[in-house]
């Protein structure tokens, strides 16, 4: 997999499955400008790395770093870790970078400790690579972190937003979640979470046939789809915090639906809706739901601390199928065609067939962190009925097959 050689200068660089992990050129004025180019984060006070290399990098690091400052370099690849002591043994001796290696007892939790006193990360993407296959579970946290947080930059008016929701929604003194909760932890349903990706329009027929069946949870975006079925959920969350949710509501908002949201939620949106409203905490605490980028987490999250036994998720597709990332009612709602595809970069994905279907970045991290929350409640079963991406921790399974096999 790895393989040492004499780049262009002479220096030593290194190939894993013939990608150098440094220039094949200059490996040191490589390093050089990775340093320079971040160099506003190095000399933060703390700062974190995530990818060792052969260390030249760090090496050049380690000549502008601040006296004052400290940086943590993580790399979990022992076989690229020992590769770096040969070659660059000098940096692993430097009093303020401290390297913490995959086999350290202690790894993830001083990552953890880290990442929450930071604001942004560094990413040696060619060491991050190395693990893909091998940890694709740390691959995904640095990735999804990277992403999270160039996203909060791009979207600061929204973090400005929420802010101000914040303000309005906290005066409004809205019933807390655990109000609802207790009566949710009543029902001995399975919990339905349904989404608006393309698939849900798929299986709405039998979903009339069988709601009652189901305590169904949706997103604020699959309301109309739902509602123009004559499908009634128990409950409707939201976590956006643009004007624009206001949409999924009108026609509909004086339906005695309970609706649930974190304090940052659309104004607007809760404003117009006449039906029950329960505000819960996204920060640990008394009955806190998950909110971390896709409504689907909080939804999930909701059922979760309803004490669940089964969840189904439904048009919860993480993908595009036949070019669209959402229901045909997209339209209805916003006013507007759904074009998603056109302004994102395609990745792809496996799917529940096998087959390999295309999906965005974005989708990718949906897609984690609904897997990290399943991986943390292996208590509940979780079944995906979705026609999309696979979703690890889920048996997925056809609607009409979980109708035939659970007996419904």
């Amino acid at each position: 997999m790895f393989q040492l050689e004499k780049s262009k200068c002479g220096a030593i660089t290194l190939t894993y499955k013939n990608k150098y992990i440094h220039s094949k050129y200059d490996p040191s004025k490589e390093g050089e400008q990775f340093a320079k180019g971040n160099i506003e984060l190095i000399n933060k006070q703390i700062s974190v790395l995530y990818g060792l290399g052969l260390g030249y990098h760090i090496y050049e690091i380690g000549k502008i770093i601040s006296e004052n400052s400290v940086l943590y370099v993580f790399e979990y690849n022992e076989e690229l870790i020992n590769y770096c002591k040969e070659i660059n043994p000098q940096i692993f001796h430097y009093e303020n970078i401290k390297i913490i290696e995959g086999s350290n007892k202690d790894f993830y939790s001083l990552l953890s400790k880290c990442l929450n006193k930071v604001e942004d990360i560094m990413i040696h993407r060619a060491s991050l690579e190395t693990i893909e296959e091998s940890n694709a579970n740390l691959f995904n946290l640095i990735n999804d972190f990277n992403r999270t947080k160039q996203l909060s930059r791009i979207d600061d008016t929204y973090k400005i937003l929420g802010e101000e929701n914040e303000k309005e929604n906290f005066l409004k003194n809205y019933p807390h979640i655990s109000e609802l909760l207790k009566e949710l932890k009543l029902c001995e349903k399975p919990f339905l979470i349904v989404s608006a990706g393309p698939s849900l329009d798929f299986d709405l027929d039998l979903l009339e046939e069988h709601q009652n069946k189901f305590i169904i949870i949706c997103v604020g975006s699959s309301l109309r789809a739902l509602m123009n079925k004559n499908i009634r959920p128990n409950v409707i969350v939201i976590i956006d915090s643009k004007e624009i949710v206001q949409k999924q509501f009108e026609g509909y908002e004086n339906e005695n639906i309970p609706l649930c949201f974190p304090a940052s939620a659309s104004k607007w949106a809760i404003n117009f809706y006449n039906g029950p409203k329960y505000i819960f905490e996204k920060e640990k605490g008394n009955s806190y739901i998950e909110v971390v980028g896709t409504v689907a987490v909080s939804a999930i999250d909701i059922a979760i601390k309803s004490d669940a036994n089964t969840v189904v998720l439904l048009g919860q597709d993480l993908a595009y199928l036949k070019d669209r990332s959402h229901t045909k009612v997209y339209e209805e709602v916003y006013g507007f065609k759904d074009s998603e595809k056109l302004g994102n970069k395609i990745k792809t994905v496996l799917g529940v067939n096998g087959e390999i279907l295309e999906t965005s970045p974005g989708y990718l991290t949906f897609k984690h962190k609904i897997e990290q929350l399943i991986s943390r409640n292996n208590h509940i079963e979780f079944i995906n009925c979705s026609r999309g991406a696979m979703i690890e921790g889920t048996l997925s399974l056809g609607f009409k097959d979980y109708f035939m096999n659970f007996n419904c």
